[in-house]
């Protein structure tokens, strides 16, 4: 009892640190991303990995069922059956990791060159770029639904019912669009550099789409 407790409050403290220190951390390496975009990009991702993976295996759920009684948290196992529980799940986290990263950044690479990314410069950024896309708006989703085909379908349709992976996920999808906008505009700053402001756009529009899945939690988007 004592030990779900105190799970419980690490969770909460680590749930609402995490966007915080993210912002931090693109904040503390904001100017030299500026200078050298592919160079930082490298060595932000692993920070960024972790800080992702802390996170999902501490707050987030897995492919397993979570019951709430009262003030105690458990989980079902979906395969056995039993009660068990809650806890960090780090081998799930590093698995669901290499997925999103195997499948999910060549994927997002295809589409921001699609959408209009350099395609014959500038490569090592676009793809960087993906990963840091993949990271923070699809490994979450893939650590809780793994590849239940269902869930899929409800993500891509936008029928999932909102909650901070799901709102996490969108942000992030949305920021990179709304990021690339000051891209080709004549300002001749610095900062317009591909794909600075997408980047920002990505860590600004997760941190933001993450509380307001907490805000709205279990709503889903409806379209007339």
């Amino acid at each position: 009892m004592a030990n779900m407790v105190e799970r419980s409050g690490i969770a909460e403290t680590v749930r609402y640190a995490h966007p915080i220190i993210l912002l931090g951390a693109l904040y503390a390496t904001f100017t030299y991303l500026v200078n050298d975009p592919p160079a930082v990009l490298l060595k932000l991702l692993p920070v960024t990995i972790g800080i992702q993976v802390v996170h999902a295996s501490t707050c987030l759920g897995s492919s397993r069922v979570a019951v709430a009684s009262g003030n105690k948290k458990k989980v079902k196992s979906a395969s056995k059956g039993k009660t068990e529980d809650a806890g960090p799940n780090i081998m799930t986290a590093f698995l669901s990791l290499f997925l999103t990263l195997l499948i999910g950044t060549p994927a997002i690479f295809i589409v921001i060159v699609l959408l209009g990314a350099p395609i014959t410069a500038d490569l090592s950024h676009t793809a960087l770029c993906a990963a840091h896309l993949s990271v923070l708006a699809g490994f979450p989703l893939v650590y809780s639904y793994h590849v239940q085909g269902s869930k899929w379908r409800d993500i891509i349709s936008l029928n999932l019912p909102m909650d901070e992976v799901y709102g996490g996920a969108l942000g992030a999808c949305l920021g990179a669009w709304f990021g690339a906008i000051p891209i080709p505009l004549d300002w001749d700053r610095d900062w317009q550099r591909w794909p600075v402001t997408i980047v920002v756009g990505i860590y600004a529009g997760y941190a933001v789409g993450r509380l307001g899945g907490l805000a709205f939690i279990g709503k889903t988007a409806r379209f007339n």
